[in-house]
């Protein structure tokens, strides 16, 4: 398996025999490069995971692209297909298998609507699981190896990232959600992160690729 960053929540995940495109939004960059993606998945509607003027550019470049989307998306987005998914559905592309997990986007403030939020559990045969939860730490499925773990939301505070990553008991993280991070505060938490759980925390903020096998990073 290889996972790429390109900033803030995006990442490419590369596994049985299928490339994944998750969640390209504005603080991301790079992500256009990616000539053949197998697929792309929006885990919701806000633009930091989906931009609203690069990406459906980028879909009508690809037309037999296919795209899978909280429904919400839909109402945000012009885009010329995706497909709405909902949770328990999966996706298999190869022998790469992605389920949709959650349904609900973490509370900001109550005065504030809440969004439809999906989080992704990619799994292949003989390689190590990963799981993407979007903006939300309320769902944690088991047999988790890689955890892309949100590191700074206003919807988020340390703690409850503490107990999110303990509850999901991953062998390694990776940071994700960090684009307004300076990288004093992303150290701050990636020292809190690695003090407070058991997972091996591995901090790949550039565009680059990183390989793991069941729990060794190469």
């Amino acid at each position: 398996m290889k996972i790429t960053r390109f900033g803030h929540s995006c990442v490419l995940v590369e596994a049985g025999g299928a490339r994944v495109l998750i969640d390209p939004g504005v603080y991301s960059r790079g992500w256009e490069s990616i000539a053949t993606p197998d697929a792309v998945f929006i885990t919701h509607r806000h633009a930091d995971h989906a931009d609203p003027v690069r990406l459906p550019a980028y879909l009508a470049d690809r037309p037999d692209l296919p795209c899978y989307v909280e429904p919400g998306v839909n109402e945000q987005l012009i885009v010329p297909t995706t497909t709405a998914m909902a949770s328990g559905q999966q996706i298999t592309l190869g022998q790469l298998t992605v389920t949709v997990v959650g349904g609900l986007h973490a509370v900001i403030h109550p005065d504030i609507p809440r969004v439809g939020n999906f989080g992704l559990v990619l799994r292949a045969p003989g390689e190590p699981s990963v799981f993407h939860p979007g903006d939300a730490l309320d769902v944690t499925p088991d047999d988790i190896d890689v955890l892309c773990v949100p590191m700074m939301a206003p919807w988020e505070k340390v703690s409850q990232t503490i107990d999110f990553v303990r509850a999901v008991a991953p062998r390694q993280m990776i940071p994700i959600h960090d684009g307004l991070l300076n990288d004093d505060g992303f150290w701050m938490i990636a020292g809190h992160l690695s003090a407070r759980t058991t997972a091996q925390f591995v901090p790949v903020r550039d565009p680059r690729p990183w390989t793991v096998t069941r729990g060794i990073t190469l």
